[in-house]
């Protein structure tokens, strides 16, 4: 029998913010659009942690990536190729089906081309996963190669600045190094999260210190030179992962913990609530553009969650859950937290 894979409370938290602060960014973003004015607190804070929101993001990523590179082949395409492409494919049709057929504020003409495109071109913010499942596979490729060529070529793909226009490889270039960072640096972080845990007031300092750094150069506009970009997303990472890890500490972390160990359920299904409020909303007359985000954020958040709780037990789990018809290997008895891993 497979043993349950343990969690780490300030993981799970930190993929919660994360996770978070990536709704945060589309509700502040779409709800800018529906009122022609930006929410003035949800825009800073989105200009303030676009510089390592998705670094952060694929840093956690990559934290036990090593496991799942060293397991066998089976294991490995069961749980991070067909775990993703299941997912991917399943939400592709769903978001673009609804778009289709319901009525929507986006400038994007969604069409049955949309569907066409799905091997080639993630639909909205489904190429995260799709970018996850290439990283992966191409770190189990690389699993055998000198740590300082893999980390070279994820430089200078990064230092590239590729811009095609095409997501993945853009997204590829972009993201990668964050991924090989999680991957190689884990046992570092590790140790500096452990440390935040049990040295709280230096970790609060220099958590707050790395923030007033990475706010100095955000909007000083120094964030648009690359290396600054790249060194953000670094720091920032870090100031969040050592407050996150001090948050758990001290017994404030629990409903990041429970939304980072469900991150999966909020990510695919986000879109949906969230558009639902924000059209609710404005039909009450609601253009406080904060309280407007404020509420998006709360029902995106919190409605995958309670619908996952509503649908697990019943032939709809599918929505959340792969089917064994679509695995290689059963499904190893779980909480319906390992699941969203």
């Amino acid at each position: 029998m497979t043993a349950t894979k343990p969690r780490i409370d300030w993981v799970d938290a930190a993929k919660g913010l994360t996770m978070t602060l990536v709704v945060m960014k589309h509700a502040t973003y779409n709800d800018a659009v529906a009122l022609n004015h930006v929410p003035y607190l949800f825009n800073i804070l989105c200009e303030f942690t676009i510089p390592f929101r998705m670094p952060l993001f694929f840093l956690v990523a990559g934290l036990f990536a090593m496991r799942a590179l060293r397991s066998d082949l089976r294991s490995f395409i069961d749980g991070k190729v067909l775990h993703f492409v299941y997912f991917y494919l399943l939400w592709s049709v769903i978001q673009i089906g609804l778009k289709i057929v319901l009525p929507h504020d986006s400038e994007w003409a969604v069409t049955y081309r949309d569907l066409l495109l799905i091997p080639f071109e993630p639909f909205g913010l489904l190429w995260f996963i799709y970018a996850l499942s290439i990283f992966f596979v191409l770190m189990r490729l690389l699993r055998d190669v000198a740590k300082p060529i893999v980390i070279g070529l994820a430089l200078a793909l990064y230092f590239s600045n590729l811009n095609t226009g095409w997501t993945i490889p853009d997204e590829f270039a972009h993201r990668f190094i964050f991924f090989v960072s999680g991957v190689y640096g884990a046992p570092y972080i590790f140790q500096m999260a452990e440390w935040a845990r049990t040295h709280v007031a230096a970790a609060l300092g220099a958590s707050a210190t790395m923030f007033v750094a990475v706010g100095i150069i955000v909007f000083s506009g120094a964030v648009d030179i690359r290396a600054m970009e790249l060194l953000t997303g670094y720091v920032g990472g870090a100031a969040t992962l050592m407050l996150v890890a001090m948050l758990v500490a001290r017994g404030w972390g629990a409903p990041l913990t429970y939304i980072g160990s469900r991150s999966l359920y909020v990510f695919l299904a986000f879109f949906l609530p969230m558009a639902a409020t924000r059209i609710a909303l404005l039909k009450l007359g609601v253009t406080n553009g904060d309280l407007l985000t404020l509420a998006c954020i709360v029902m995106a958040v919190g409605t995958p969650l309670l619908a996952y709780r509503i649908v697990k037990d019943t032939p709809l789990a599918f929505f959340f859950v792969r089917p064994q018809a679509f695995r290689l290997k059963p499904q190893a008895p779980t909480s319906e937290a390992t699941v969203a891993a």
